[in-house]
C-alpha cells in the first residue's frame, strides 16, 4: 500500500499554514509514482490523509491517476523533477527548471497561467538573469516542452494557451530572439593548444574521461556529444571488416522519425576506436556521461582562455572539412545524418559565400 505523509509546504516560514499530503507508491502497488495535494491548513490535510489511507486500504488507487488541479507552477516543476518518468531529463534542464521554480513564475497557478506570467518570466531572464535574448528563448522553449510532457505523462492541469502571445510581445521588446547562426570555427592554434592540454590530462590519473579521444573522434566523424557518449555508438555498431560505423536514433526535428547512418570511417577514427577497452556489443564505445564530457570541455576552454568555442562546433568543423575536401552534400549528409540537404547547404555554406552551392553535386 502507498505511504502517506503530511508535510509543511514552507517549513522555513513559521507563519505559513499551507500543508501538503504526499502519497508514494511502494513495491507491489499497481500504479507507480508519487503525488501530493496542498491544503490551506494542517486540519484539512489531516482529514484528507485519513480519507486517502482508507481509500488505499480498499484497493482504490485512483488518486494517482486523476488529473491534478490547483497546483502552483513550482509544484508542477518539482513533480516533474522528482518523477521517475523524467529520469532522462538532462541535468542542465533540471537546474534551469529549479531556478524558474524559485521565481514569481513558480507562484503562479498552473491551471490559470496567462500570457502575463510568461512575459514576466521572459523579462526576468533577460533583465535579472542577464541572459541573451537567444538564451532566454531557448530556456522558455525547454520549459514549455517540459510542461507539455507533464500534462501528458503526469496528468497535471497546466494552461499553456498564453505562451504564443507572451513570446510575441517579448520578442518585440527584445527579451527573446531567434538563435544566431554560428560561424565559429576553431583555429589551428586553438586545436593545437587543446590537443596539448588534453594530452597532459590523459597522463593524470584524476582525469578518467579520455577527452582527447572523444574530441578527435568528433572531428573525424562529425558525431554529436550525445551520440558519442551513448548506446547510439556501441560496439555492435562497429564493423571492423567493412570499416564502417552505424549511428542509431540520430537527432531529427520530425517527431517519430528515426534516422540511422552507416558510413566508412577514416583511418584515424578507426585507430581511436581500436584503442578503447572492448565491451559487450550493447556497450557504448565511449562509456562516459555526456554532461561530464561537456563540463570537462568547458573547464578546458576556460583554462586555455579560448572564447566561445562549443563542443558542438567540432561537428560543424568536421563537416566543413569534408566540404573543403570536395565531398558532395549527399555524401556529407550520410555522415551528418541530415535528411534535408538544404539544412547542410544553408548552415555549412555560410563559411564559403564565394563558392557555388553543391546541392546538385
Amino acid at each position: 500500500m502507498p505511504s502517506v505523509v503530511i508535510e509543511k509546504t514552507n517549513p522555513q516560514n513559521p507563519n505559513c499554514t499551507k500543508t501538503s499530503v504526499r502519497a508514494r507508491s511502494n513495491t507491489g502497488d499497481p500504479l507507480k509514482g508519487q503525488k501530493k495535494r496542498t491544503f490551506k491548513n494542517p486540519a484539512q490535510a489531516e482529514a484528507f490523509k485519513k480519507k486517502l489511507v482508507a481509500q488505499f486500504a480498499k484497493g482504490d488507487f485512483s488518486f494517482f491517476s486523476q488529473t491534478q488541479k490547483h497546483l502552483s507552477m513550482s509544484e508542477v516543476i518539482n513533480a516533474c523533477i522528482s518523477s521517475s518518468l523524467f529520469i532522462d531529463l538532462k541535468a542542465e534542464s533540471a537546474s534551469l527548471l529549479k531556478r524558474i521554480a524559485r521565481t514569481s513564475f513558480g507562484n503562479a497557478p498552473a491551471n490559470q497561467l496567462e500570457a502575463y506570467h510568461w512575459f514576466n518570466l521572459a523579462k526576468d531572464m533577460h533583465v535579472t538573469w542577464g541572459n541573451k535574448p537567444q538564451t532566454s528563448a531557448h530556456n522558455l522553449s525547454v520549459l514549455r516542452s517540459t510542461l507539455q510532457n507533464c500534462k501528458t505523462m503526469l496528468r497535471l492541469e497546466v494552461e499553456l494557451g498564453g505562451y504564443a502571445d507572451a513570446m510575441a510581445t517579448a520578442r518585440r521588446k527584445g527579451y527573446i530572439s531567434r538563435s544566431e547562426e554560428r560561424t565559429r570555427r576553431p583555429t589551428e592554434d586553438e586545436l593545437n593548444s587543446i590537443t596539448l592540454e588534453l594530452k597532459k590530462q590523459s597522463l593524470n590519473s584524476r582525469h578518467t574521461i579520455q577527452m582527447l579521444d572523444i574530441v578527435e573522434f568528433a572531428l573525424e566523424t562529425a558525431a554529436r556529444r550525445g551520440e558519442i557518449c551513448s548506446e547510439k555508438i556501441c560496439w555492435g555498431n562497429w564493423n571492423a571488416e567493412n570499416r564502417t560505423l552505424t549511428i542509431n536514433n540520430r537527432k531529427t526535428p520530425i517527431i517519430g522519425q528515426k534516422i540511422t547512418s552507416t558510413f566508412e570511417l577514416s583511418p584515424r577514427a578507426i585507430e581511436i576506436i581500436e584503442r578503447q577497452p572492448r565491451g559487450k556489443d550493447s556497450d557504448p564505445i565511449f562509456p562516459y556521461n555526456g554532461d561530464s564530457v561537456s563540463a570537462s570541455w568547458q573547464r578546458t576552454m576556460k583554462k586555455l582562455d579560448i572564447k566561445d568555442l562549443h563542443f558542438h562546433d567540432l561537428r560543424a568543423e568536421a563537416l566543413c572539412r569534408l566540404y573543403e575536401a570536395n565531398w558532395s552534400l549527399p555524401a556529407i549528409s550520410k555522415v551528418s545524418g541530415h535528411r534535408d540537404l538544404n539544412t547542410l547547404n544553408n548552415i555549412y555554406l555560410r563559411f564559403y559565400p564565394t563558392l557555388p552551392s553543391r546541392l546538385a553535386a
